[in-house]
């Protein structure tokens, strides 16, 4: 019979010990986490001690949060680290949960795409797991919704930065700036259809924030919406007698370039209508811009109508072509209008514009004309975004 001593020594050299201690020395390891940003692309590299396979590595998505299960992978240590130059990702985490699984989680700032590949051995760089995080956006699909609730975006025109038309013009310091009517009109307009329960507000904004032009389409095209509407002040020191509120929708001469504003938000998003949801193909460009243009001079008719109902009929100037290159005017399946409010080069709009009561008469016939337009609609199907 075996001694304590003796049971011990066979059992620490026994060929089974011998190939597990080689298989854990073996199995890669999570050693440190690197980024670099810029404004196309943020990369996350995890350096690792030996080559990690791509099967082993599972994704899922939830929110704006990437975790990556690595399994048959350790790490070192529990890491984490905030990403402030990066303009997509707040932060990285590395958790290790047992010698041979570890997970990573990526906080992004919005559900951006994103690549995961290795990177071989070169020089003193070991093997790298890369994670590329792109700025477009994760493809959007739609599904038959439950409830028929109807989904509009409102767009208060510039903010931040970009302040739109002020008063005095030129002034380093004026007294007047667009962005804050066009918030505070927007803000009354979600006021009123929030007391619909089939109708949902989204917005592109609700405070003082620069937002980029493609992604306020983004948002609509995101979010499936029935329409869009965006709020806007207009400026004219060359026609000082100008003024009144105008209801722009874009002009046919935009169709061309509603094919190239296409192909641009093709790569993010899926289209929606009343009845169907595709992914944007060259075949179904032309289709959906005409029904945009078409739907677009409804959802236009029924806000002039609604505004010569709740505001001075004089004031109304009616519907107008847009033929600038108005990015939000022109994204295929979403019909669109664009309201100036009045002109701040106006005297009399001027002082009108700034005054509560006034932003309130019109935003309640900007509401009551959406309200009338979404009435309008026969629709077969209701669409919302797949969870």
């Amino acid at each position: 019979m075996l001694g304590r001593r003796e049971a011990l020594k066979l059992l620490l050299t026994s060929p089974l010990l011998l190939v597990g201690e080689a298989v854990a020395r073996s199995r890669p390891v999570i050693l440190r986490v690197r980024y670099s940003a810029t404004r196309e692309r943020t990369r996350i590299v995890l350096d690792c001690t030996g080559k990690v396979e791509r099967s082993w590595i599972k994704e899922h998505f939830s929110g704006n949060t990437l975790w990556l299960t690595f399994k048959g992978v350790g790490a070192s240590r529990r890491m984490a680290r905030l990403l402030r130059r990066s303009p997509l990702v707040r932060e990285v985490e590395v958790i290790p949960v047992t010698h041979t699984k570890a997970r990573v989680k990526v906080v992004m700032r919005e559900p951006h795409k994103f690549k995961i590949f290795g990177l071989r051995p070169c020089g003193r760089r070991p093997f790298r797991v890369v994670i590329d995080v792109f700025p477009d956006y994760l493809p959007i699909e739609c599904a038959v919704r439950k409830v028929p609730q109807r989904i509009v975006v409102i767009d208060p025109g510039h903010g931040g930065k970009d302040p739109g038309a002020v008063w005095p013009i030129g002034s380093k310091h004026p007294r007047i700036e667009e962005k804050w009517i066009t918030l505070a009109i927007a803000l009354k307009v979600r006021k009123y259809l929030s007391r619909n329960p089939n109708i949902k507000v989204v917005m592109t904004r609700t405070r003082d924030v620069y937002v980029p032009l493609l992604k306020r389409a983004e948002i609509a095209a995101k979010v499936c919406a029935d329409a869009f509407v965006s709020i806007h002040a207009d400026s004219m020191p060359n026609y000082p007698n100008w003024s009144g509120v105008t209801v722009f929708k874009a002009s046919p001469a935009l169709f061309a370039k509603a094919q190239q504003m296409a192909r641009k938000v093709a790569k993010n998003v899926r289209m929606c209508s009343d009845t169907m949801c595709w992914s944007i193909s060259p075949l179904l460009i032309n289709l959906s811009t005409t029904v945009t243009f078409a739907e677009s001079a409804k959802l236009a008719r029924a806000i002039v109508e609604s505004l010569k109902a709740h505001v001075n009929d004089e004031l109304i100037n009616g519907i107008k072509d847009m033929r600038r290159n108005i990015v939000v005017l022109k994204t295929p399946g979403r019909p669109a209008v664009l309201i100036e409010s009045g002109f701040i080069t106006n005297p009399l709009d001027r002082k009108r514009l700034v005054e509560p009561w006034y932003q309130d008469e019109i935003a309640r016939g900007i509401a009551r004309g959406i309200e009338h337009y979404l009435d309008s609609l026969n629709a077969v199907a209701y669409l919302e975004r797949r969870r």
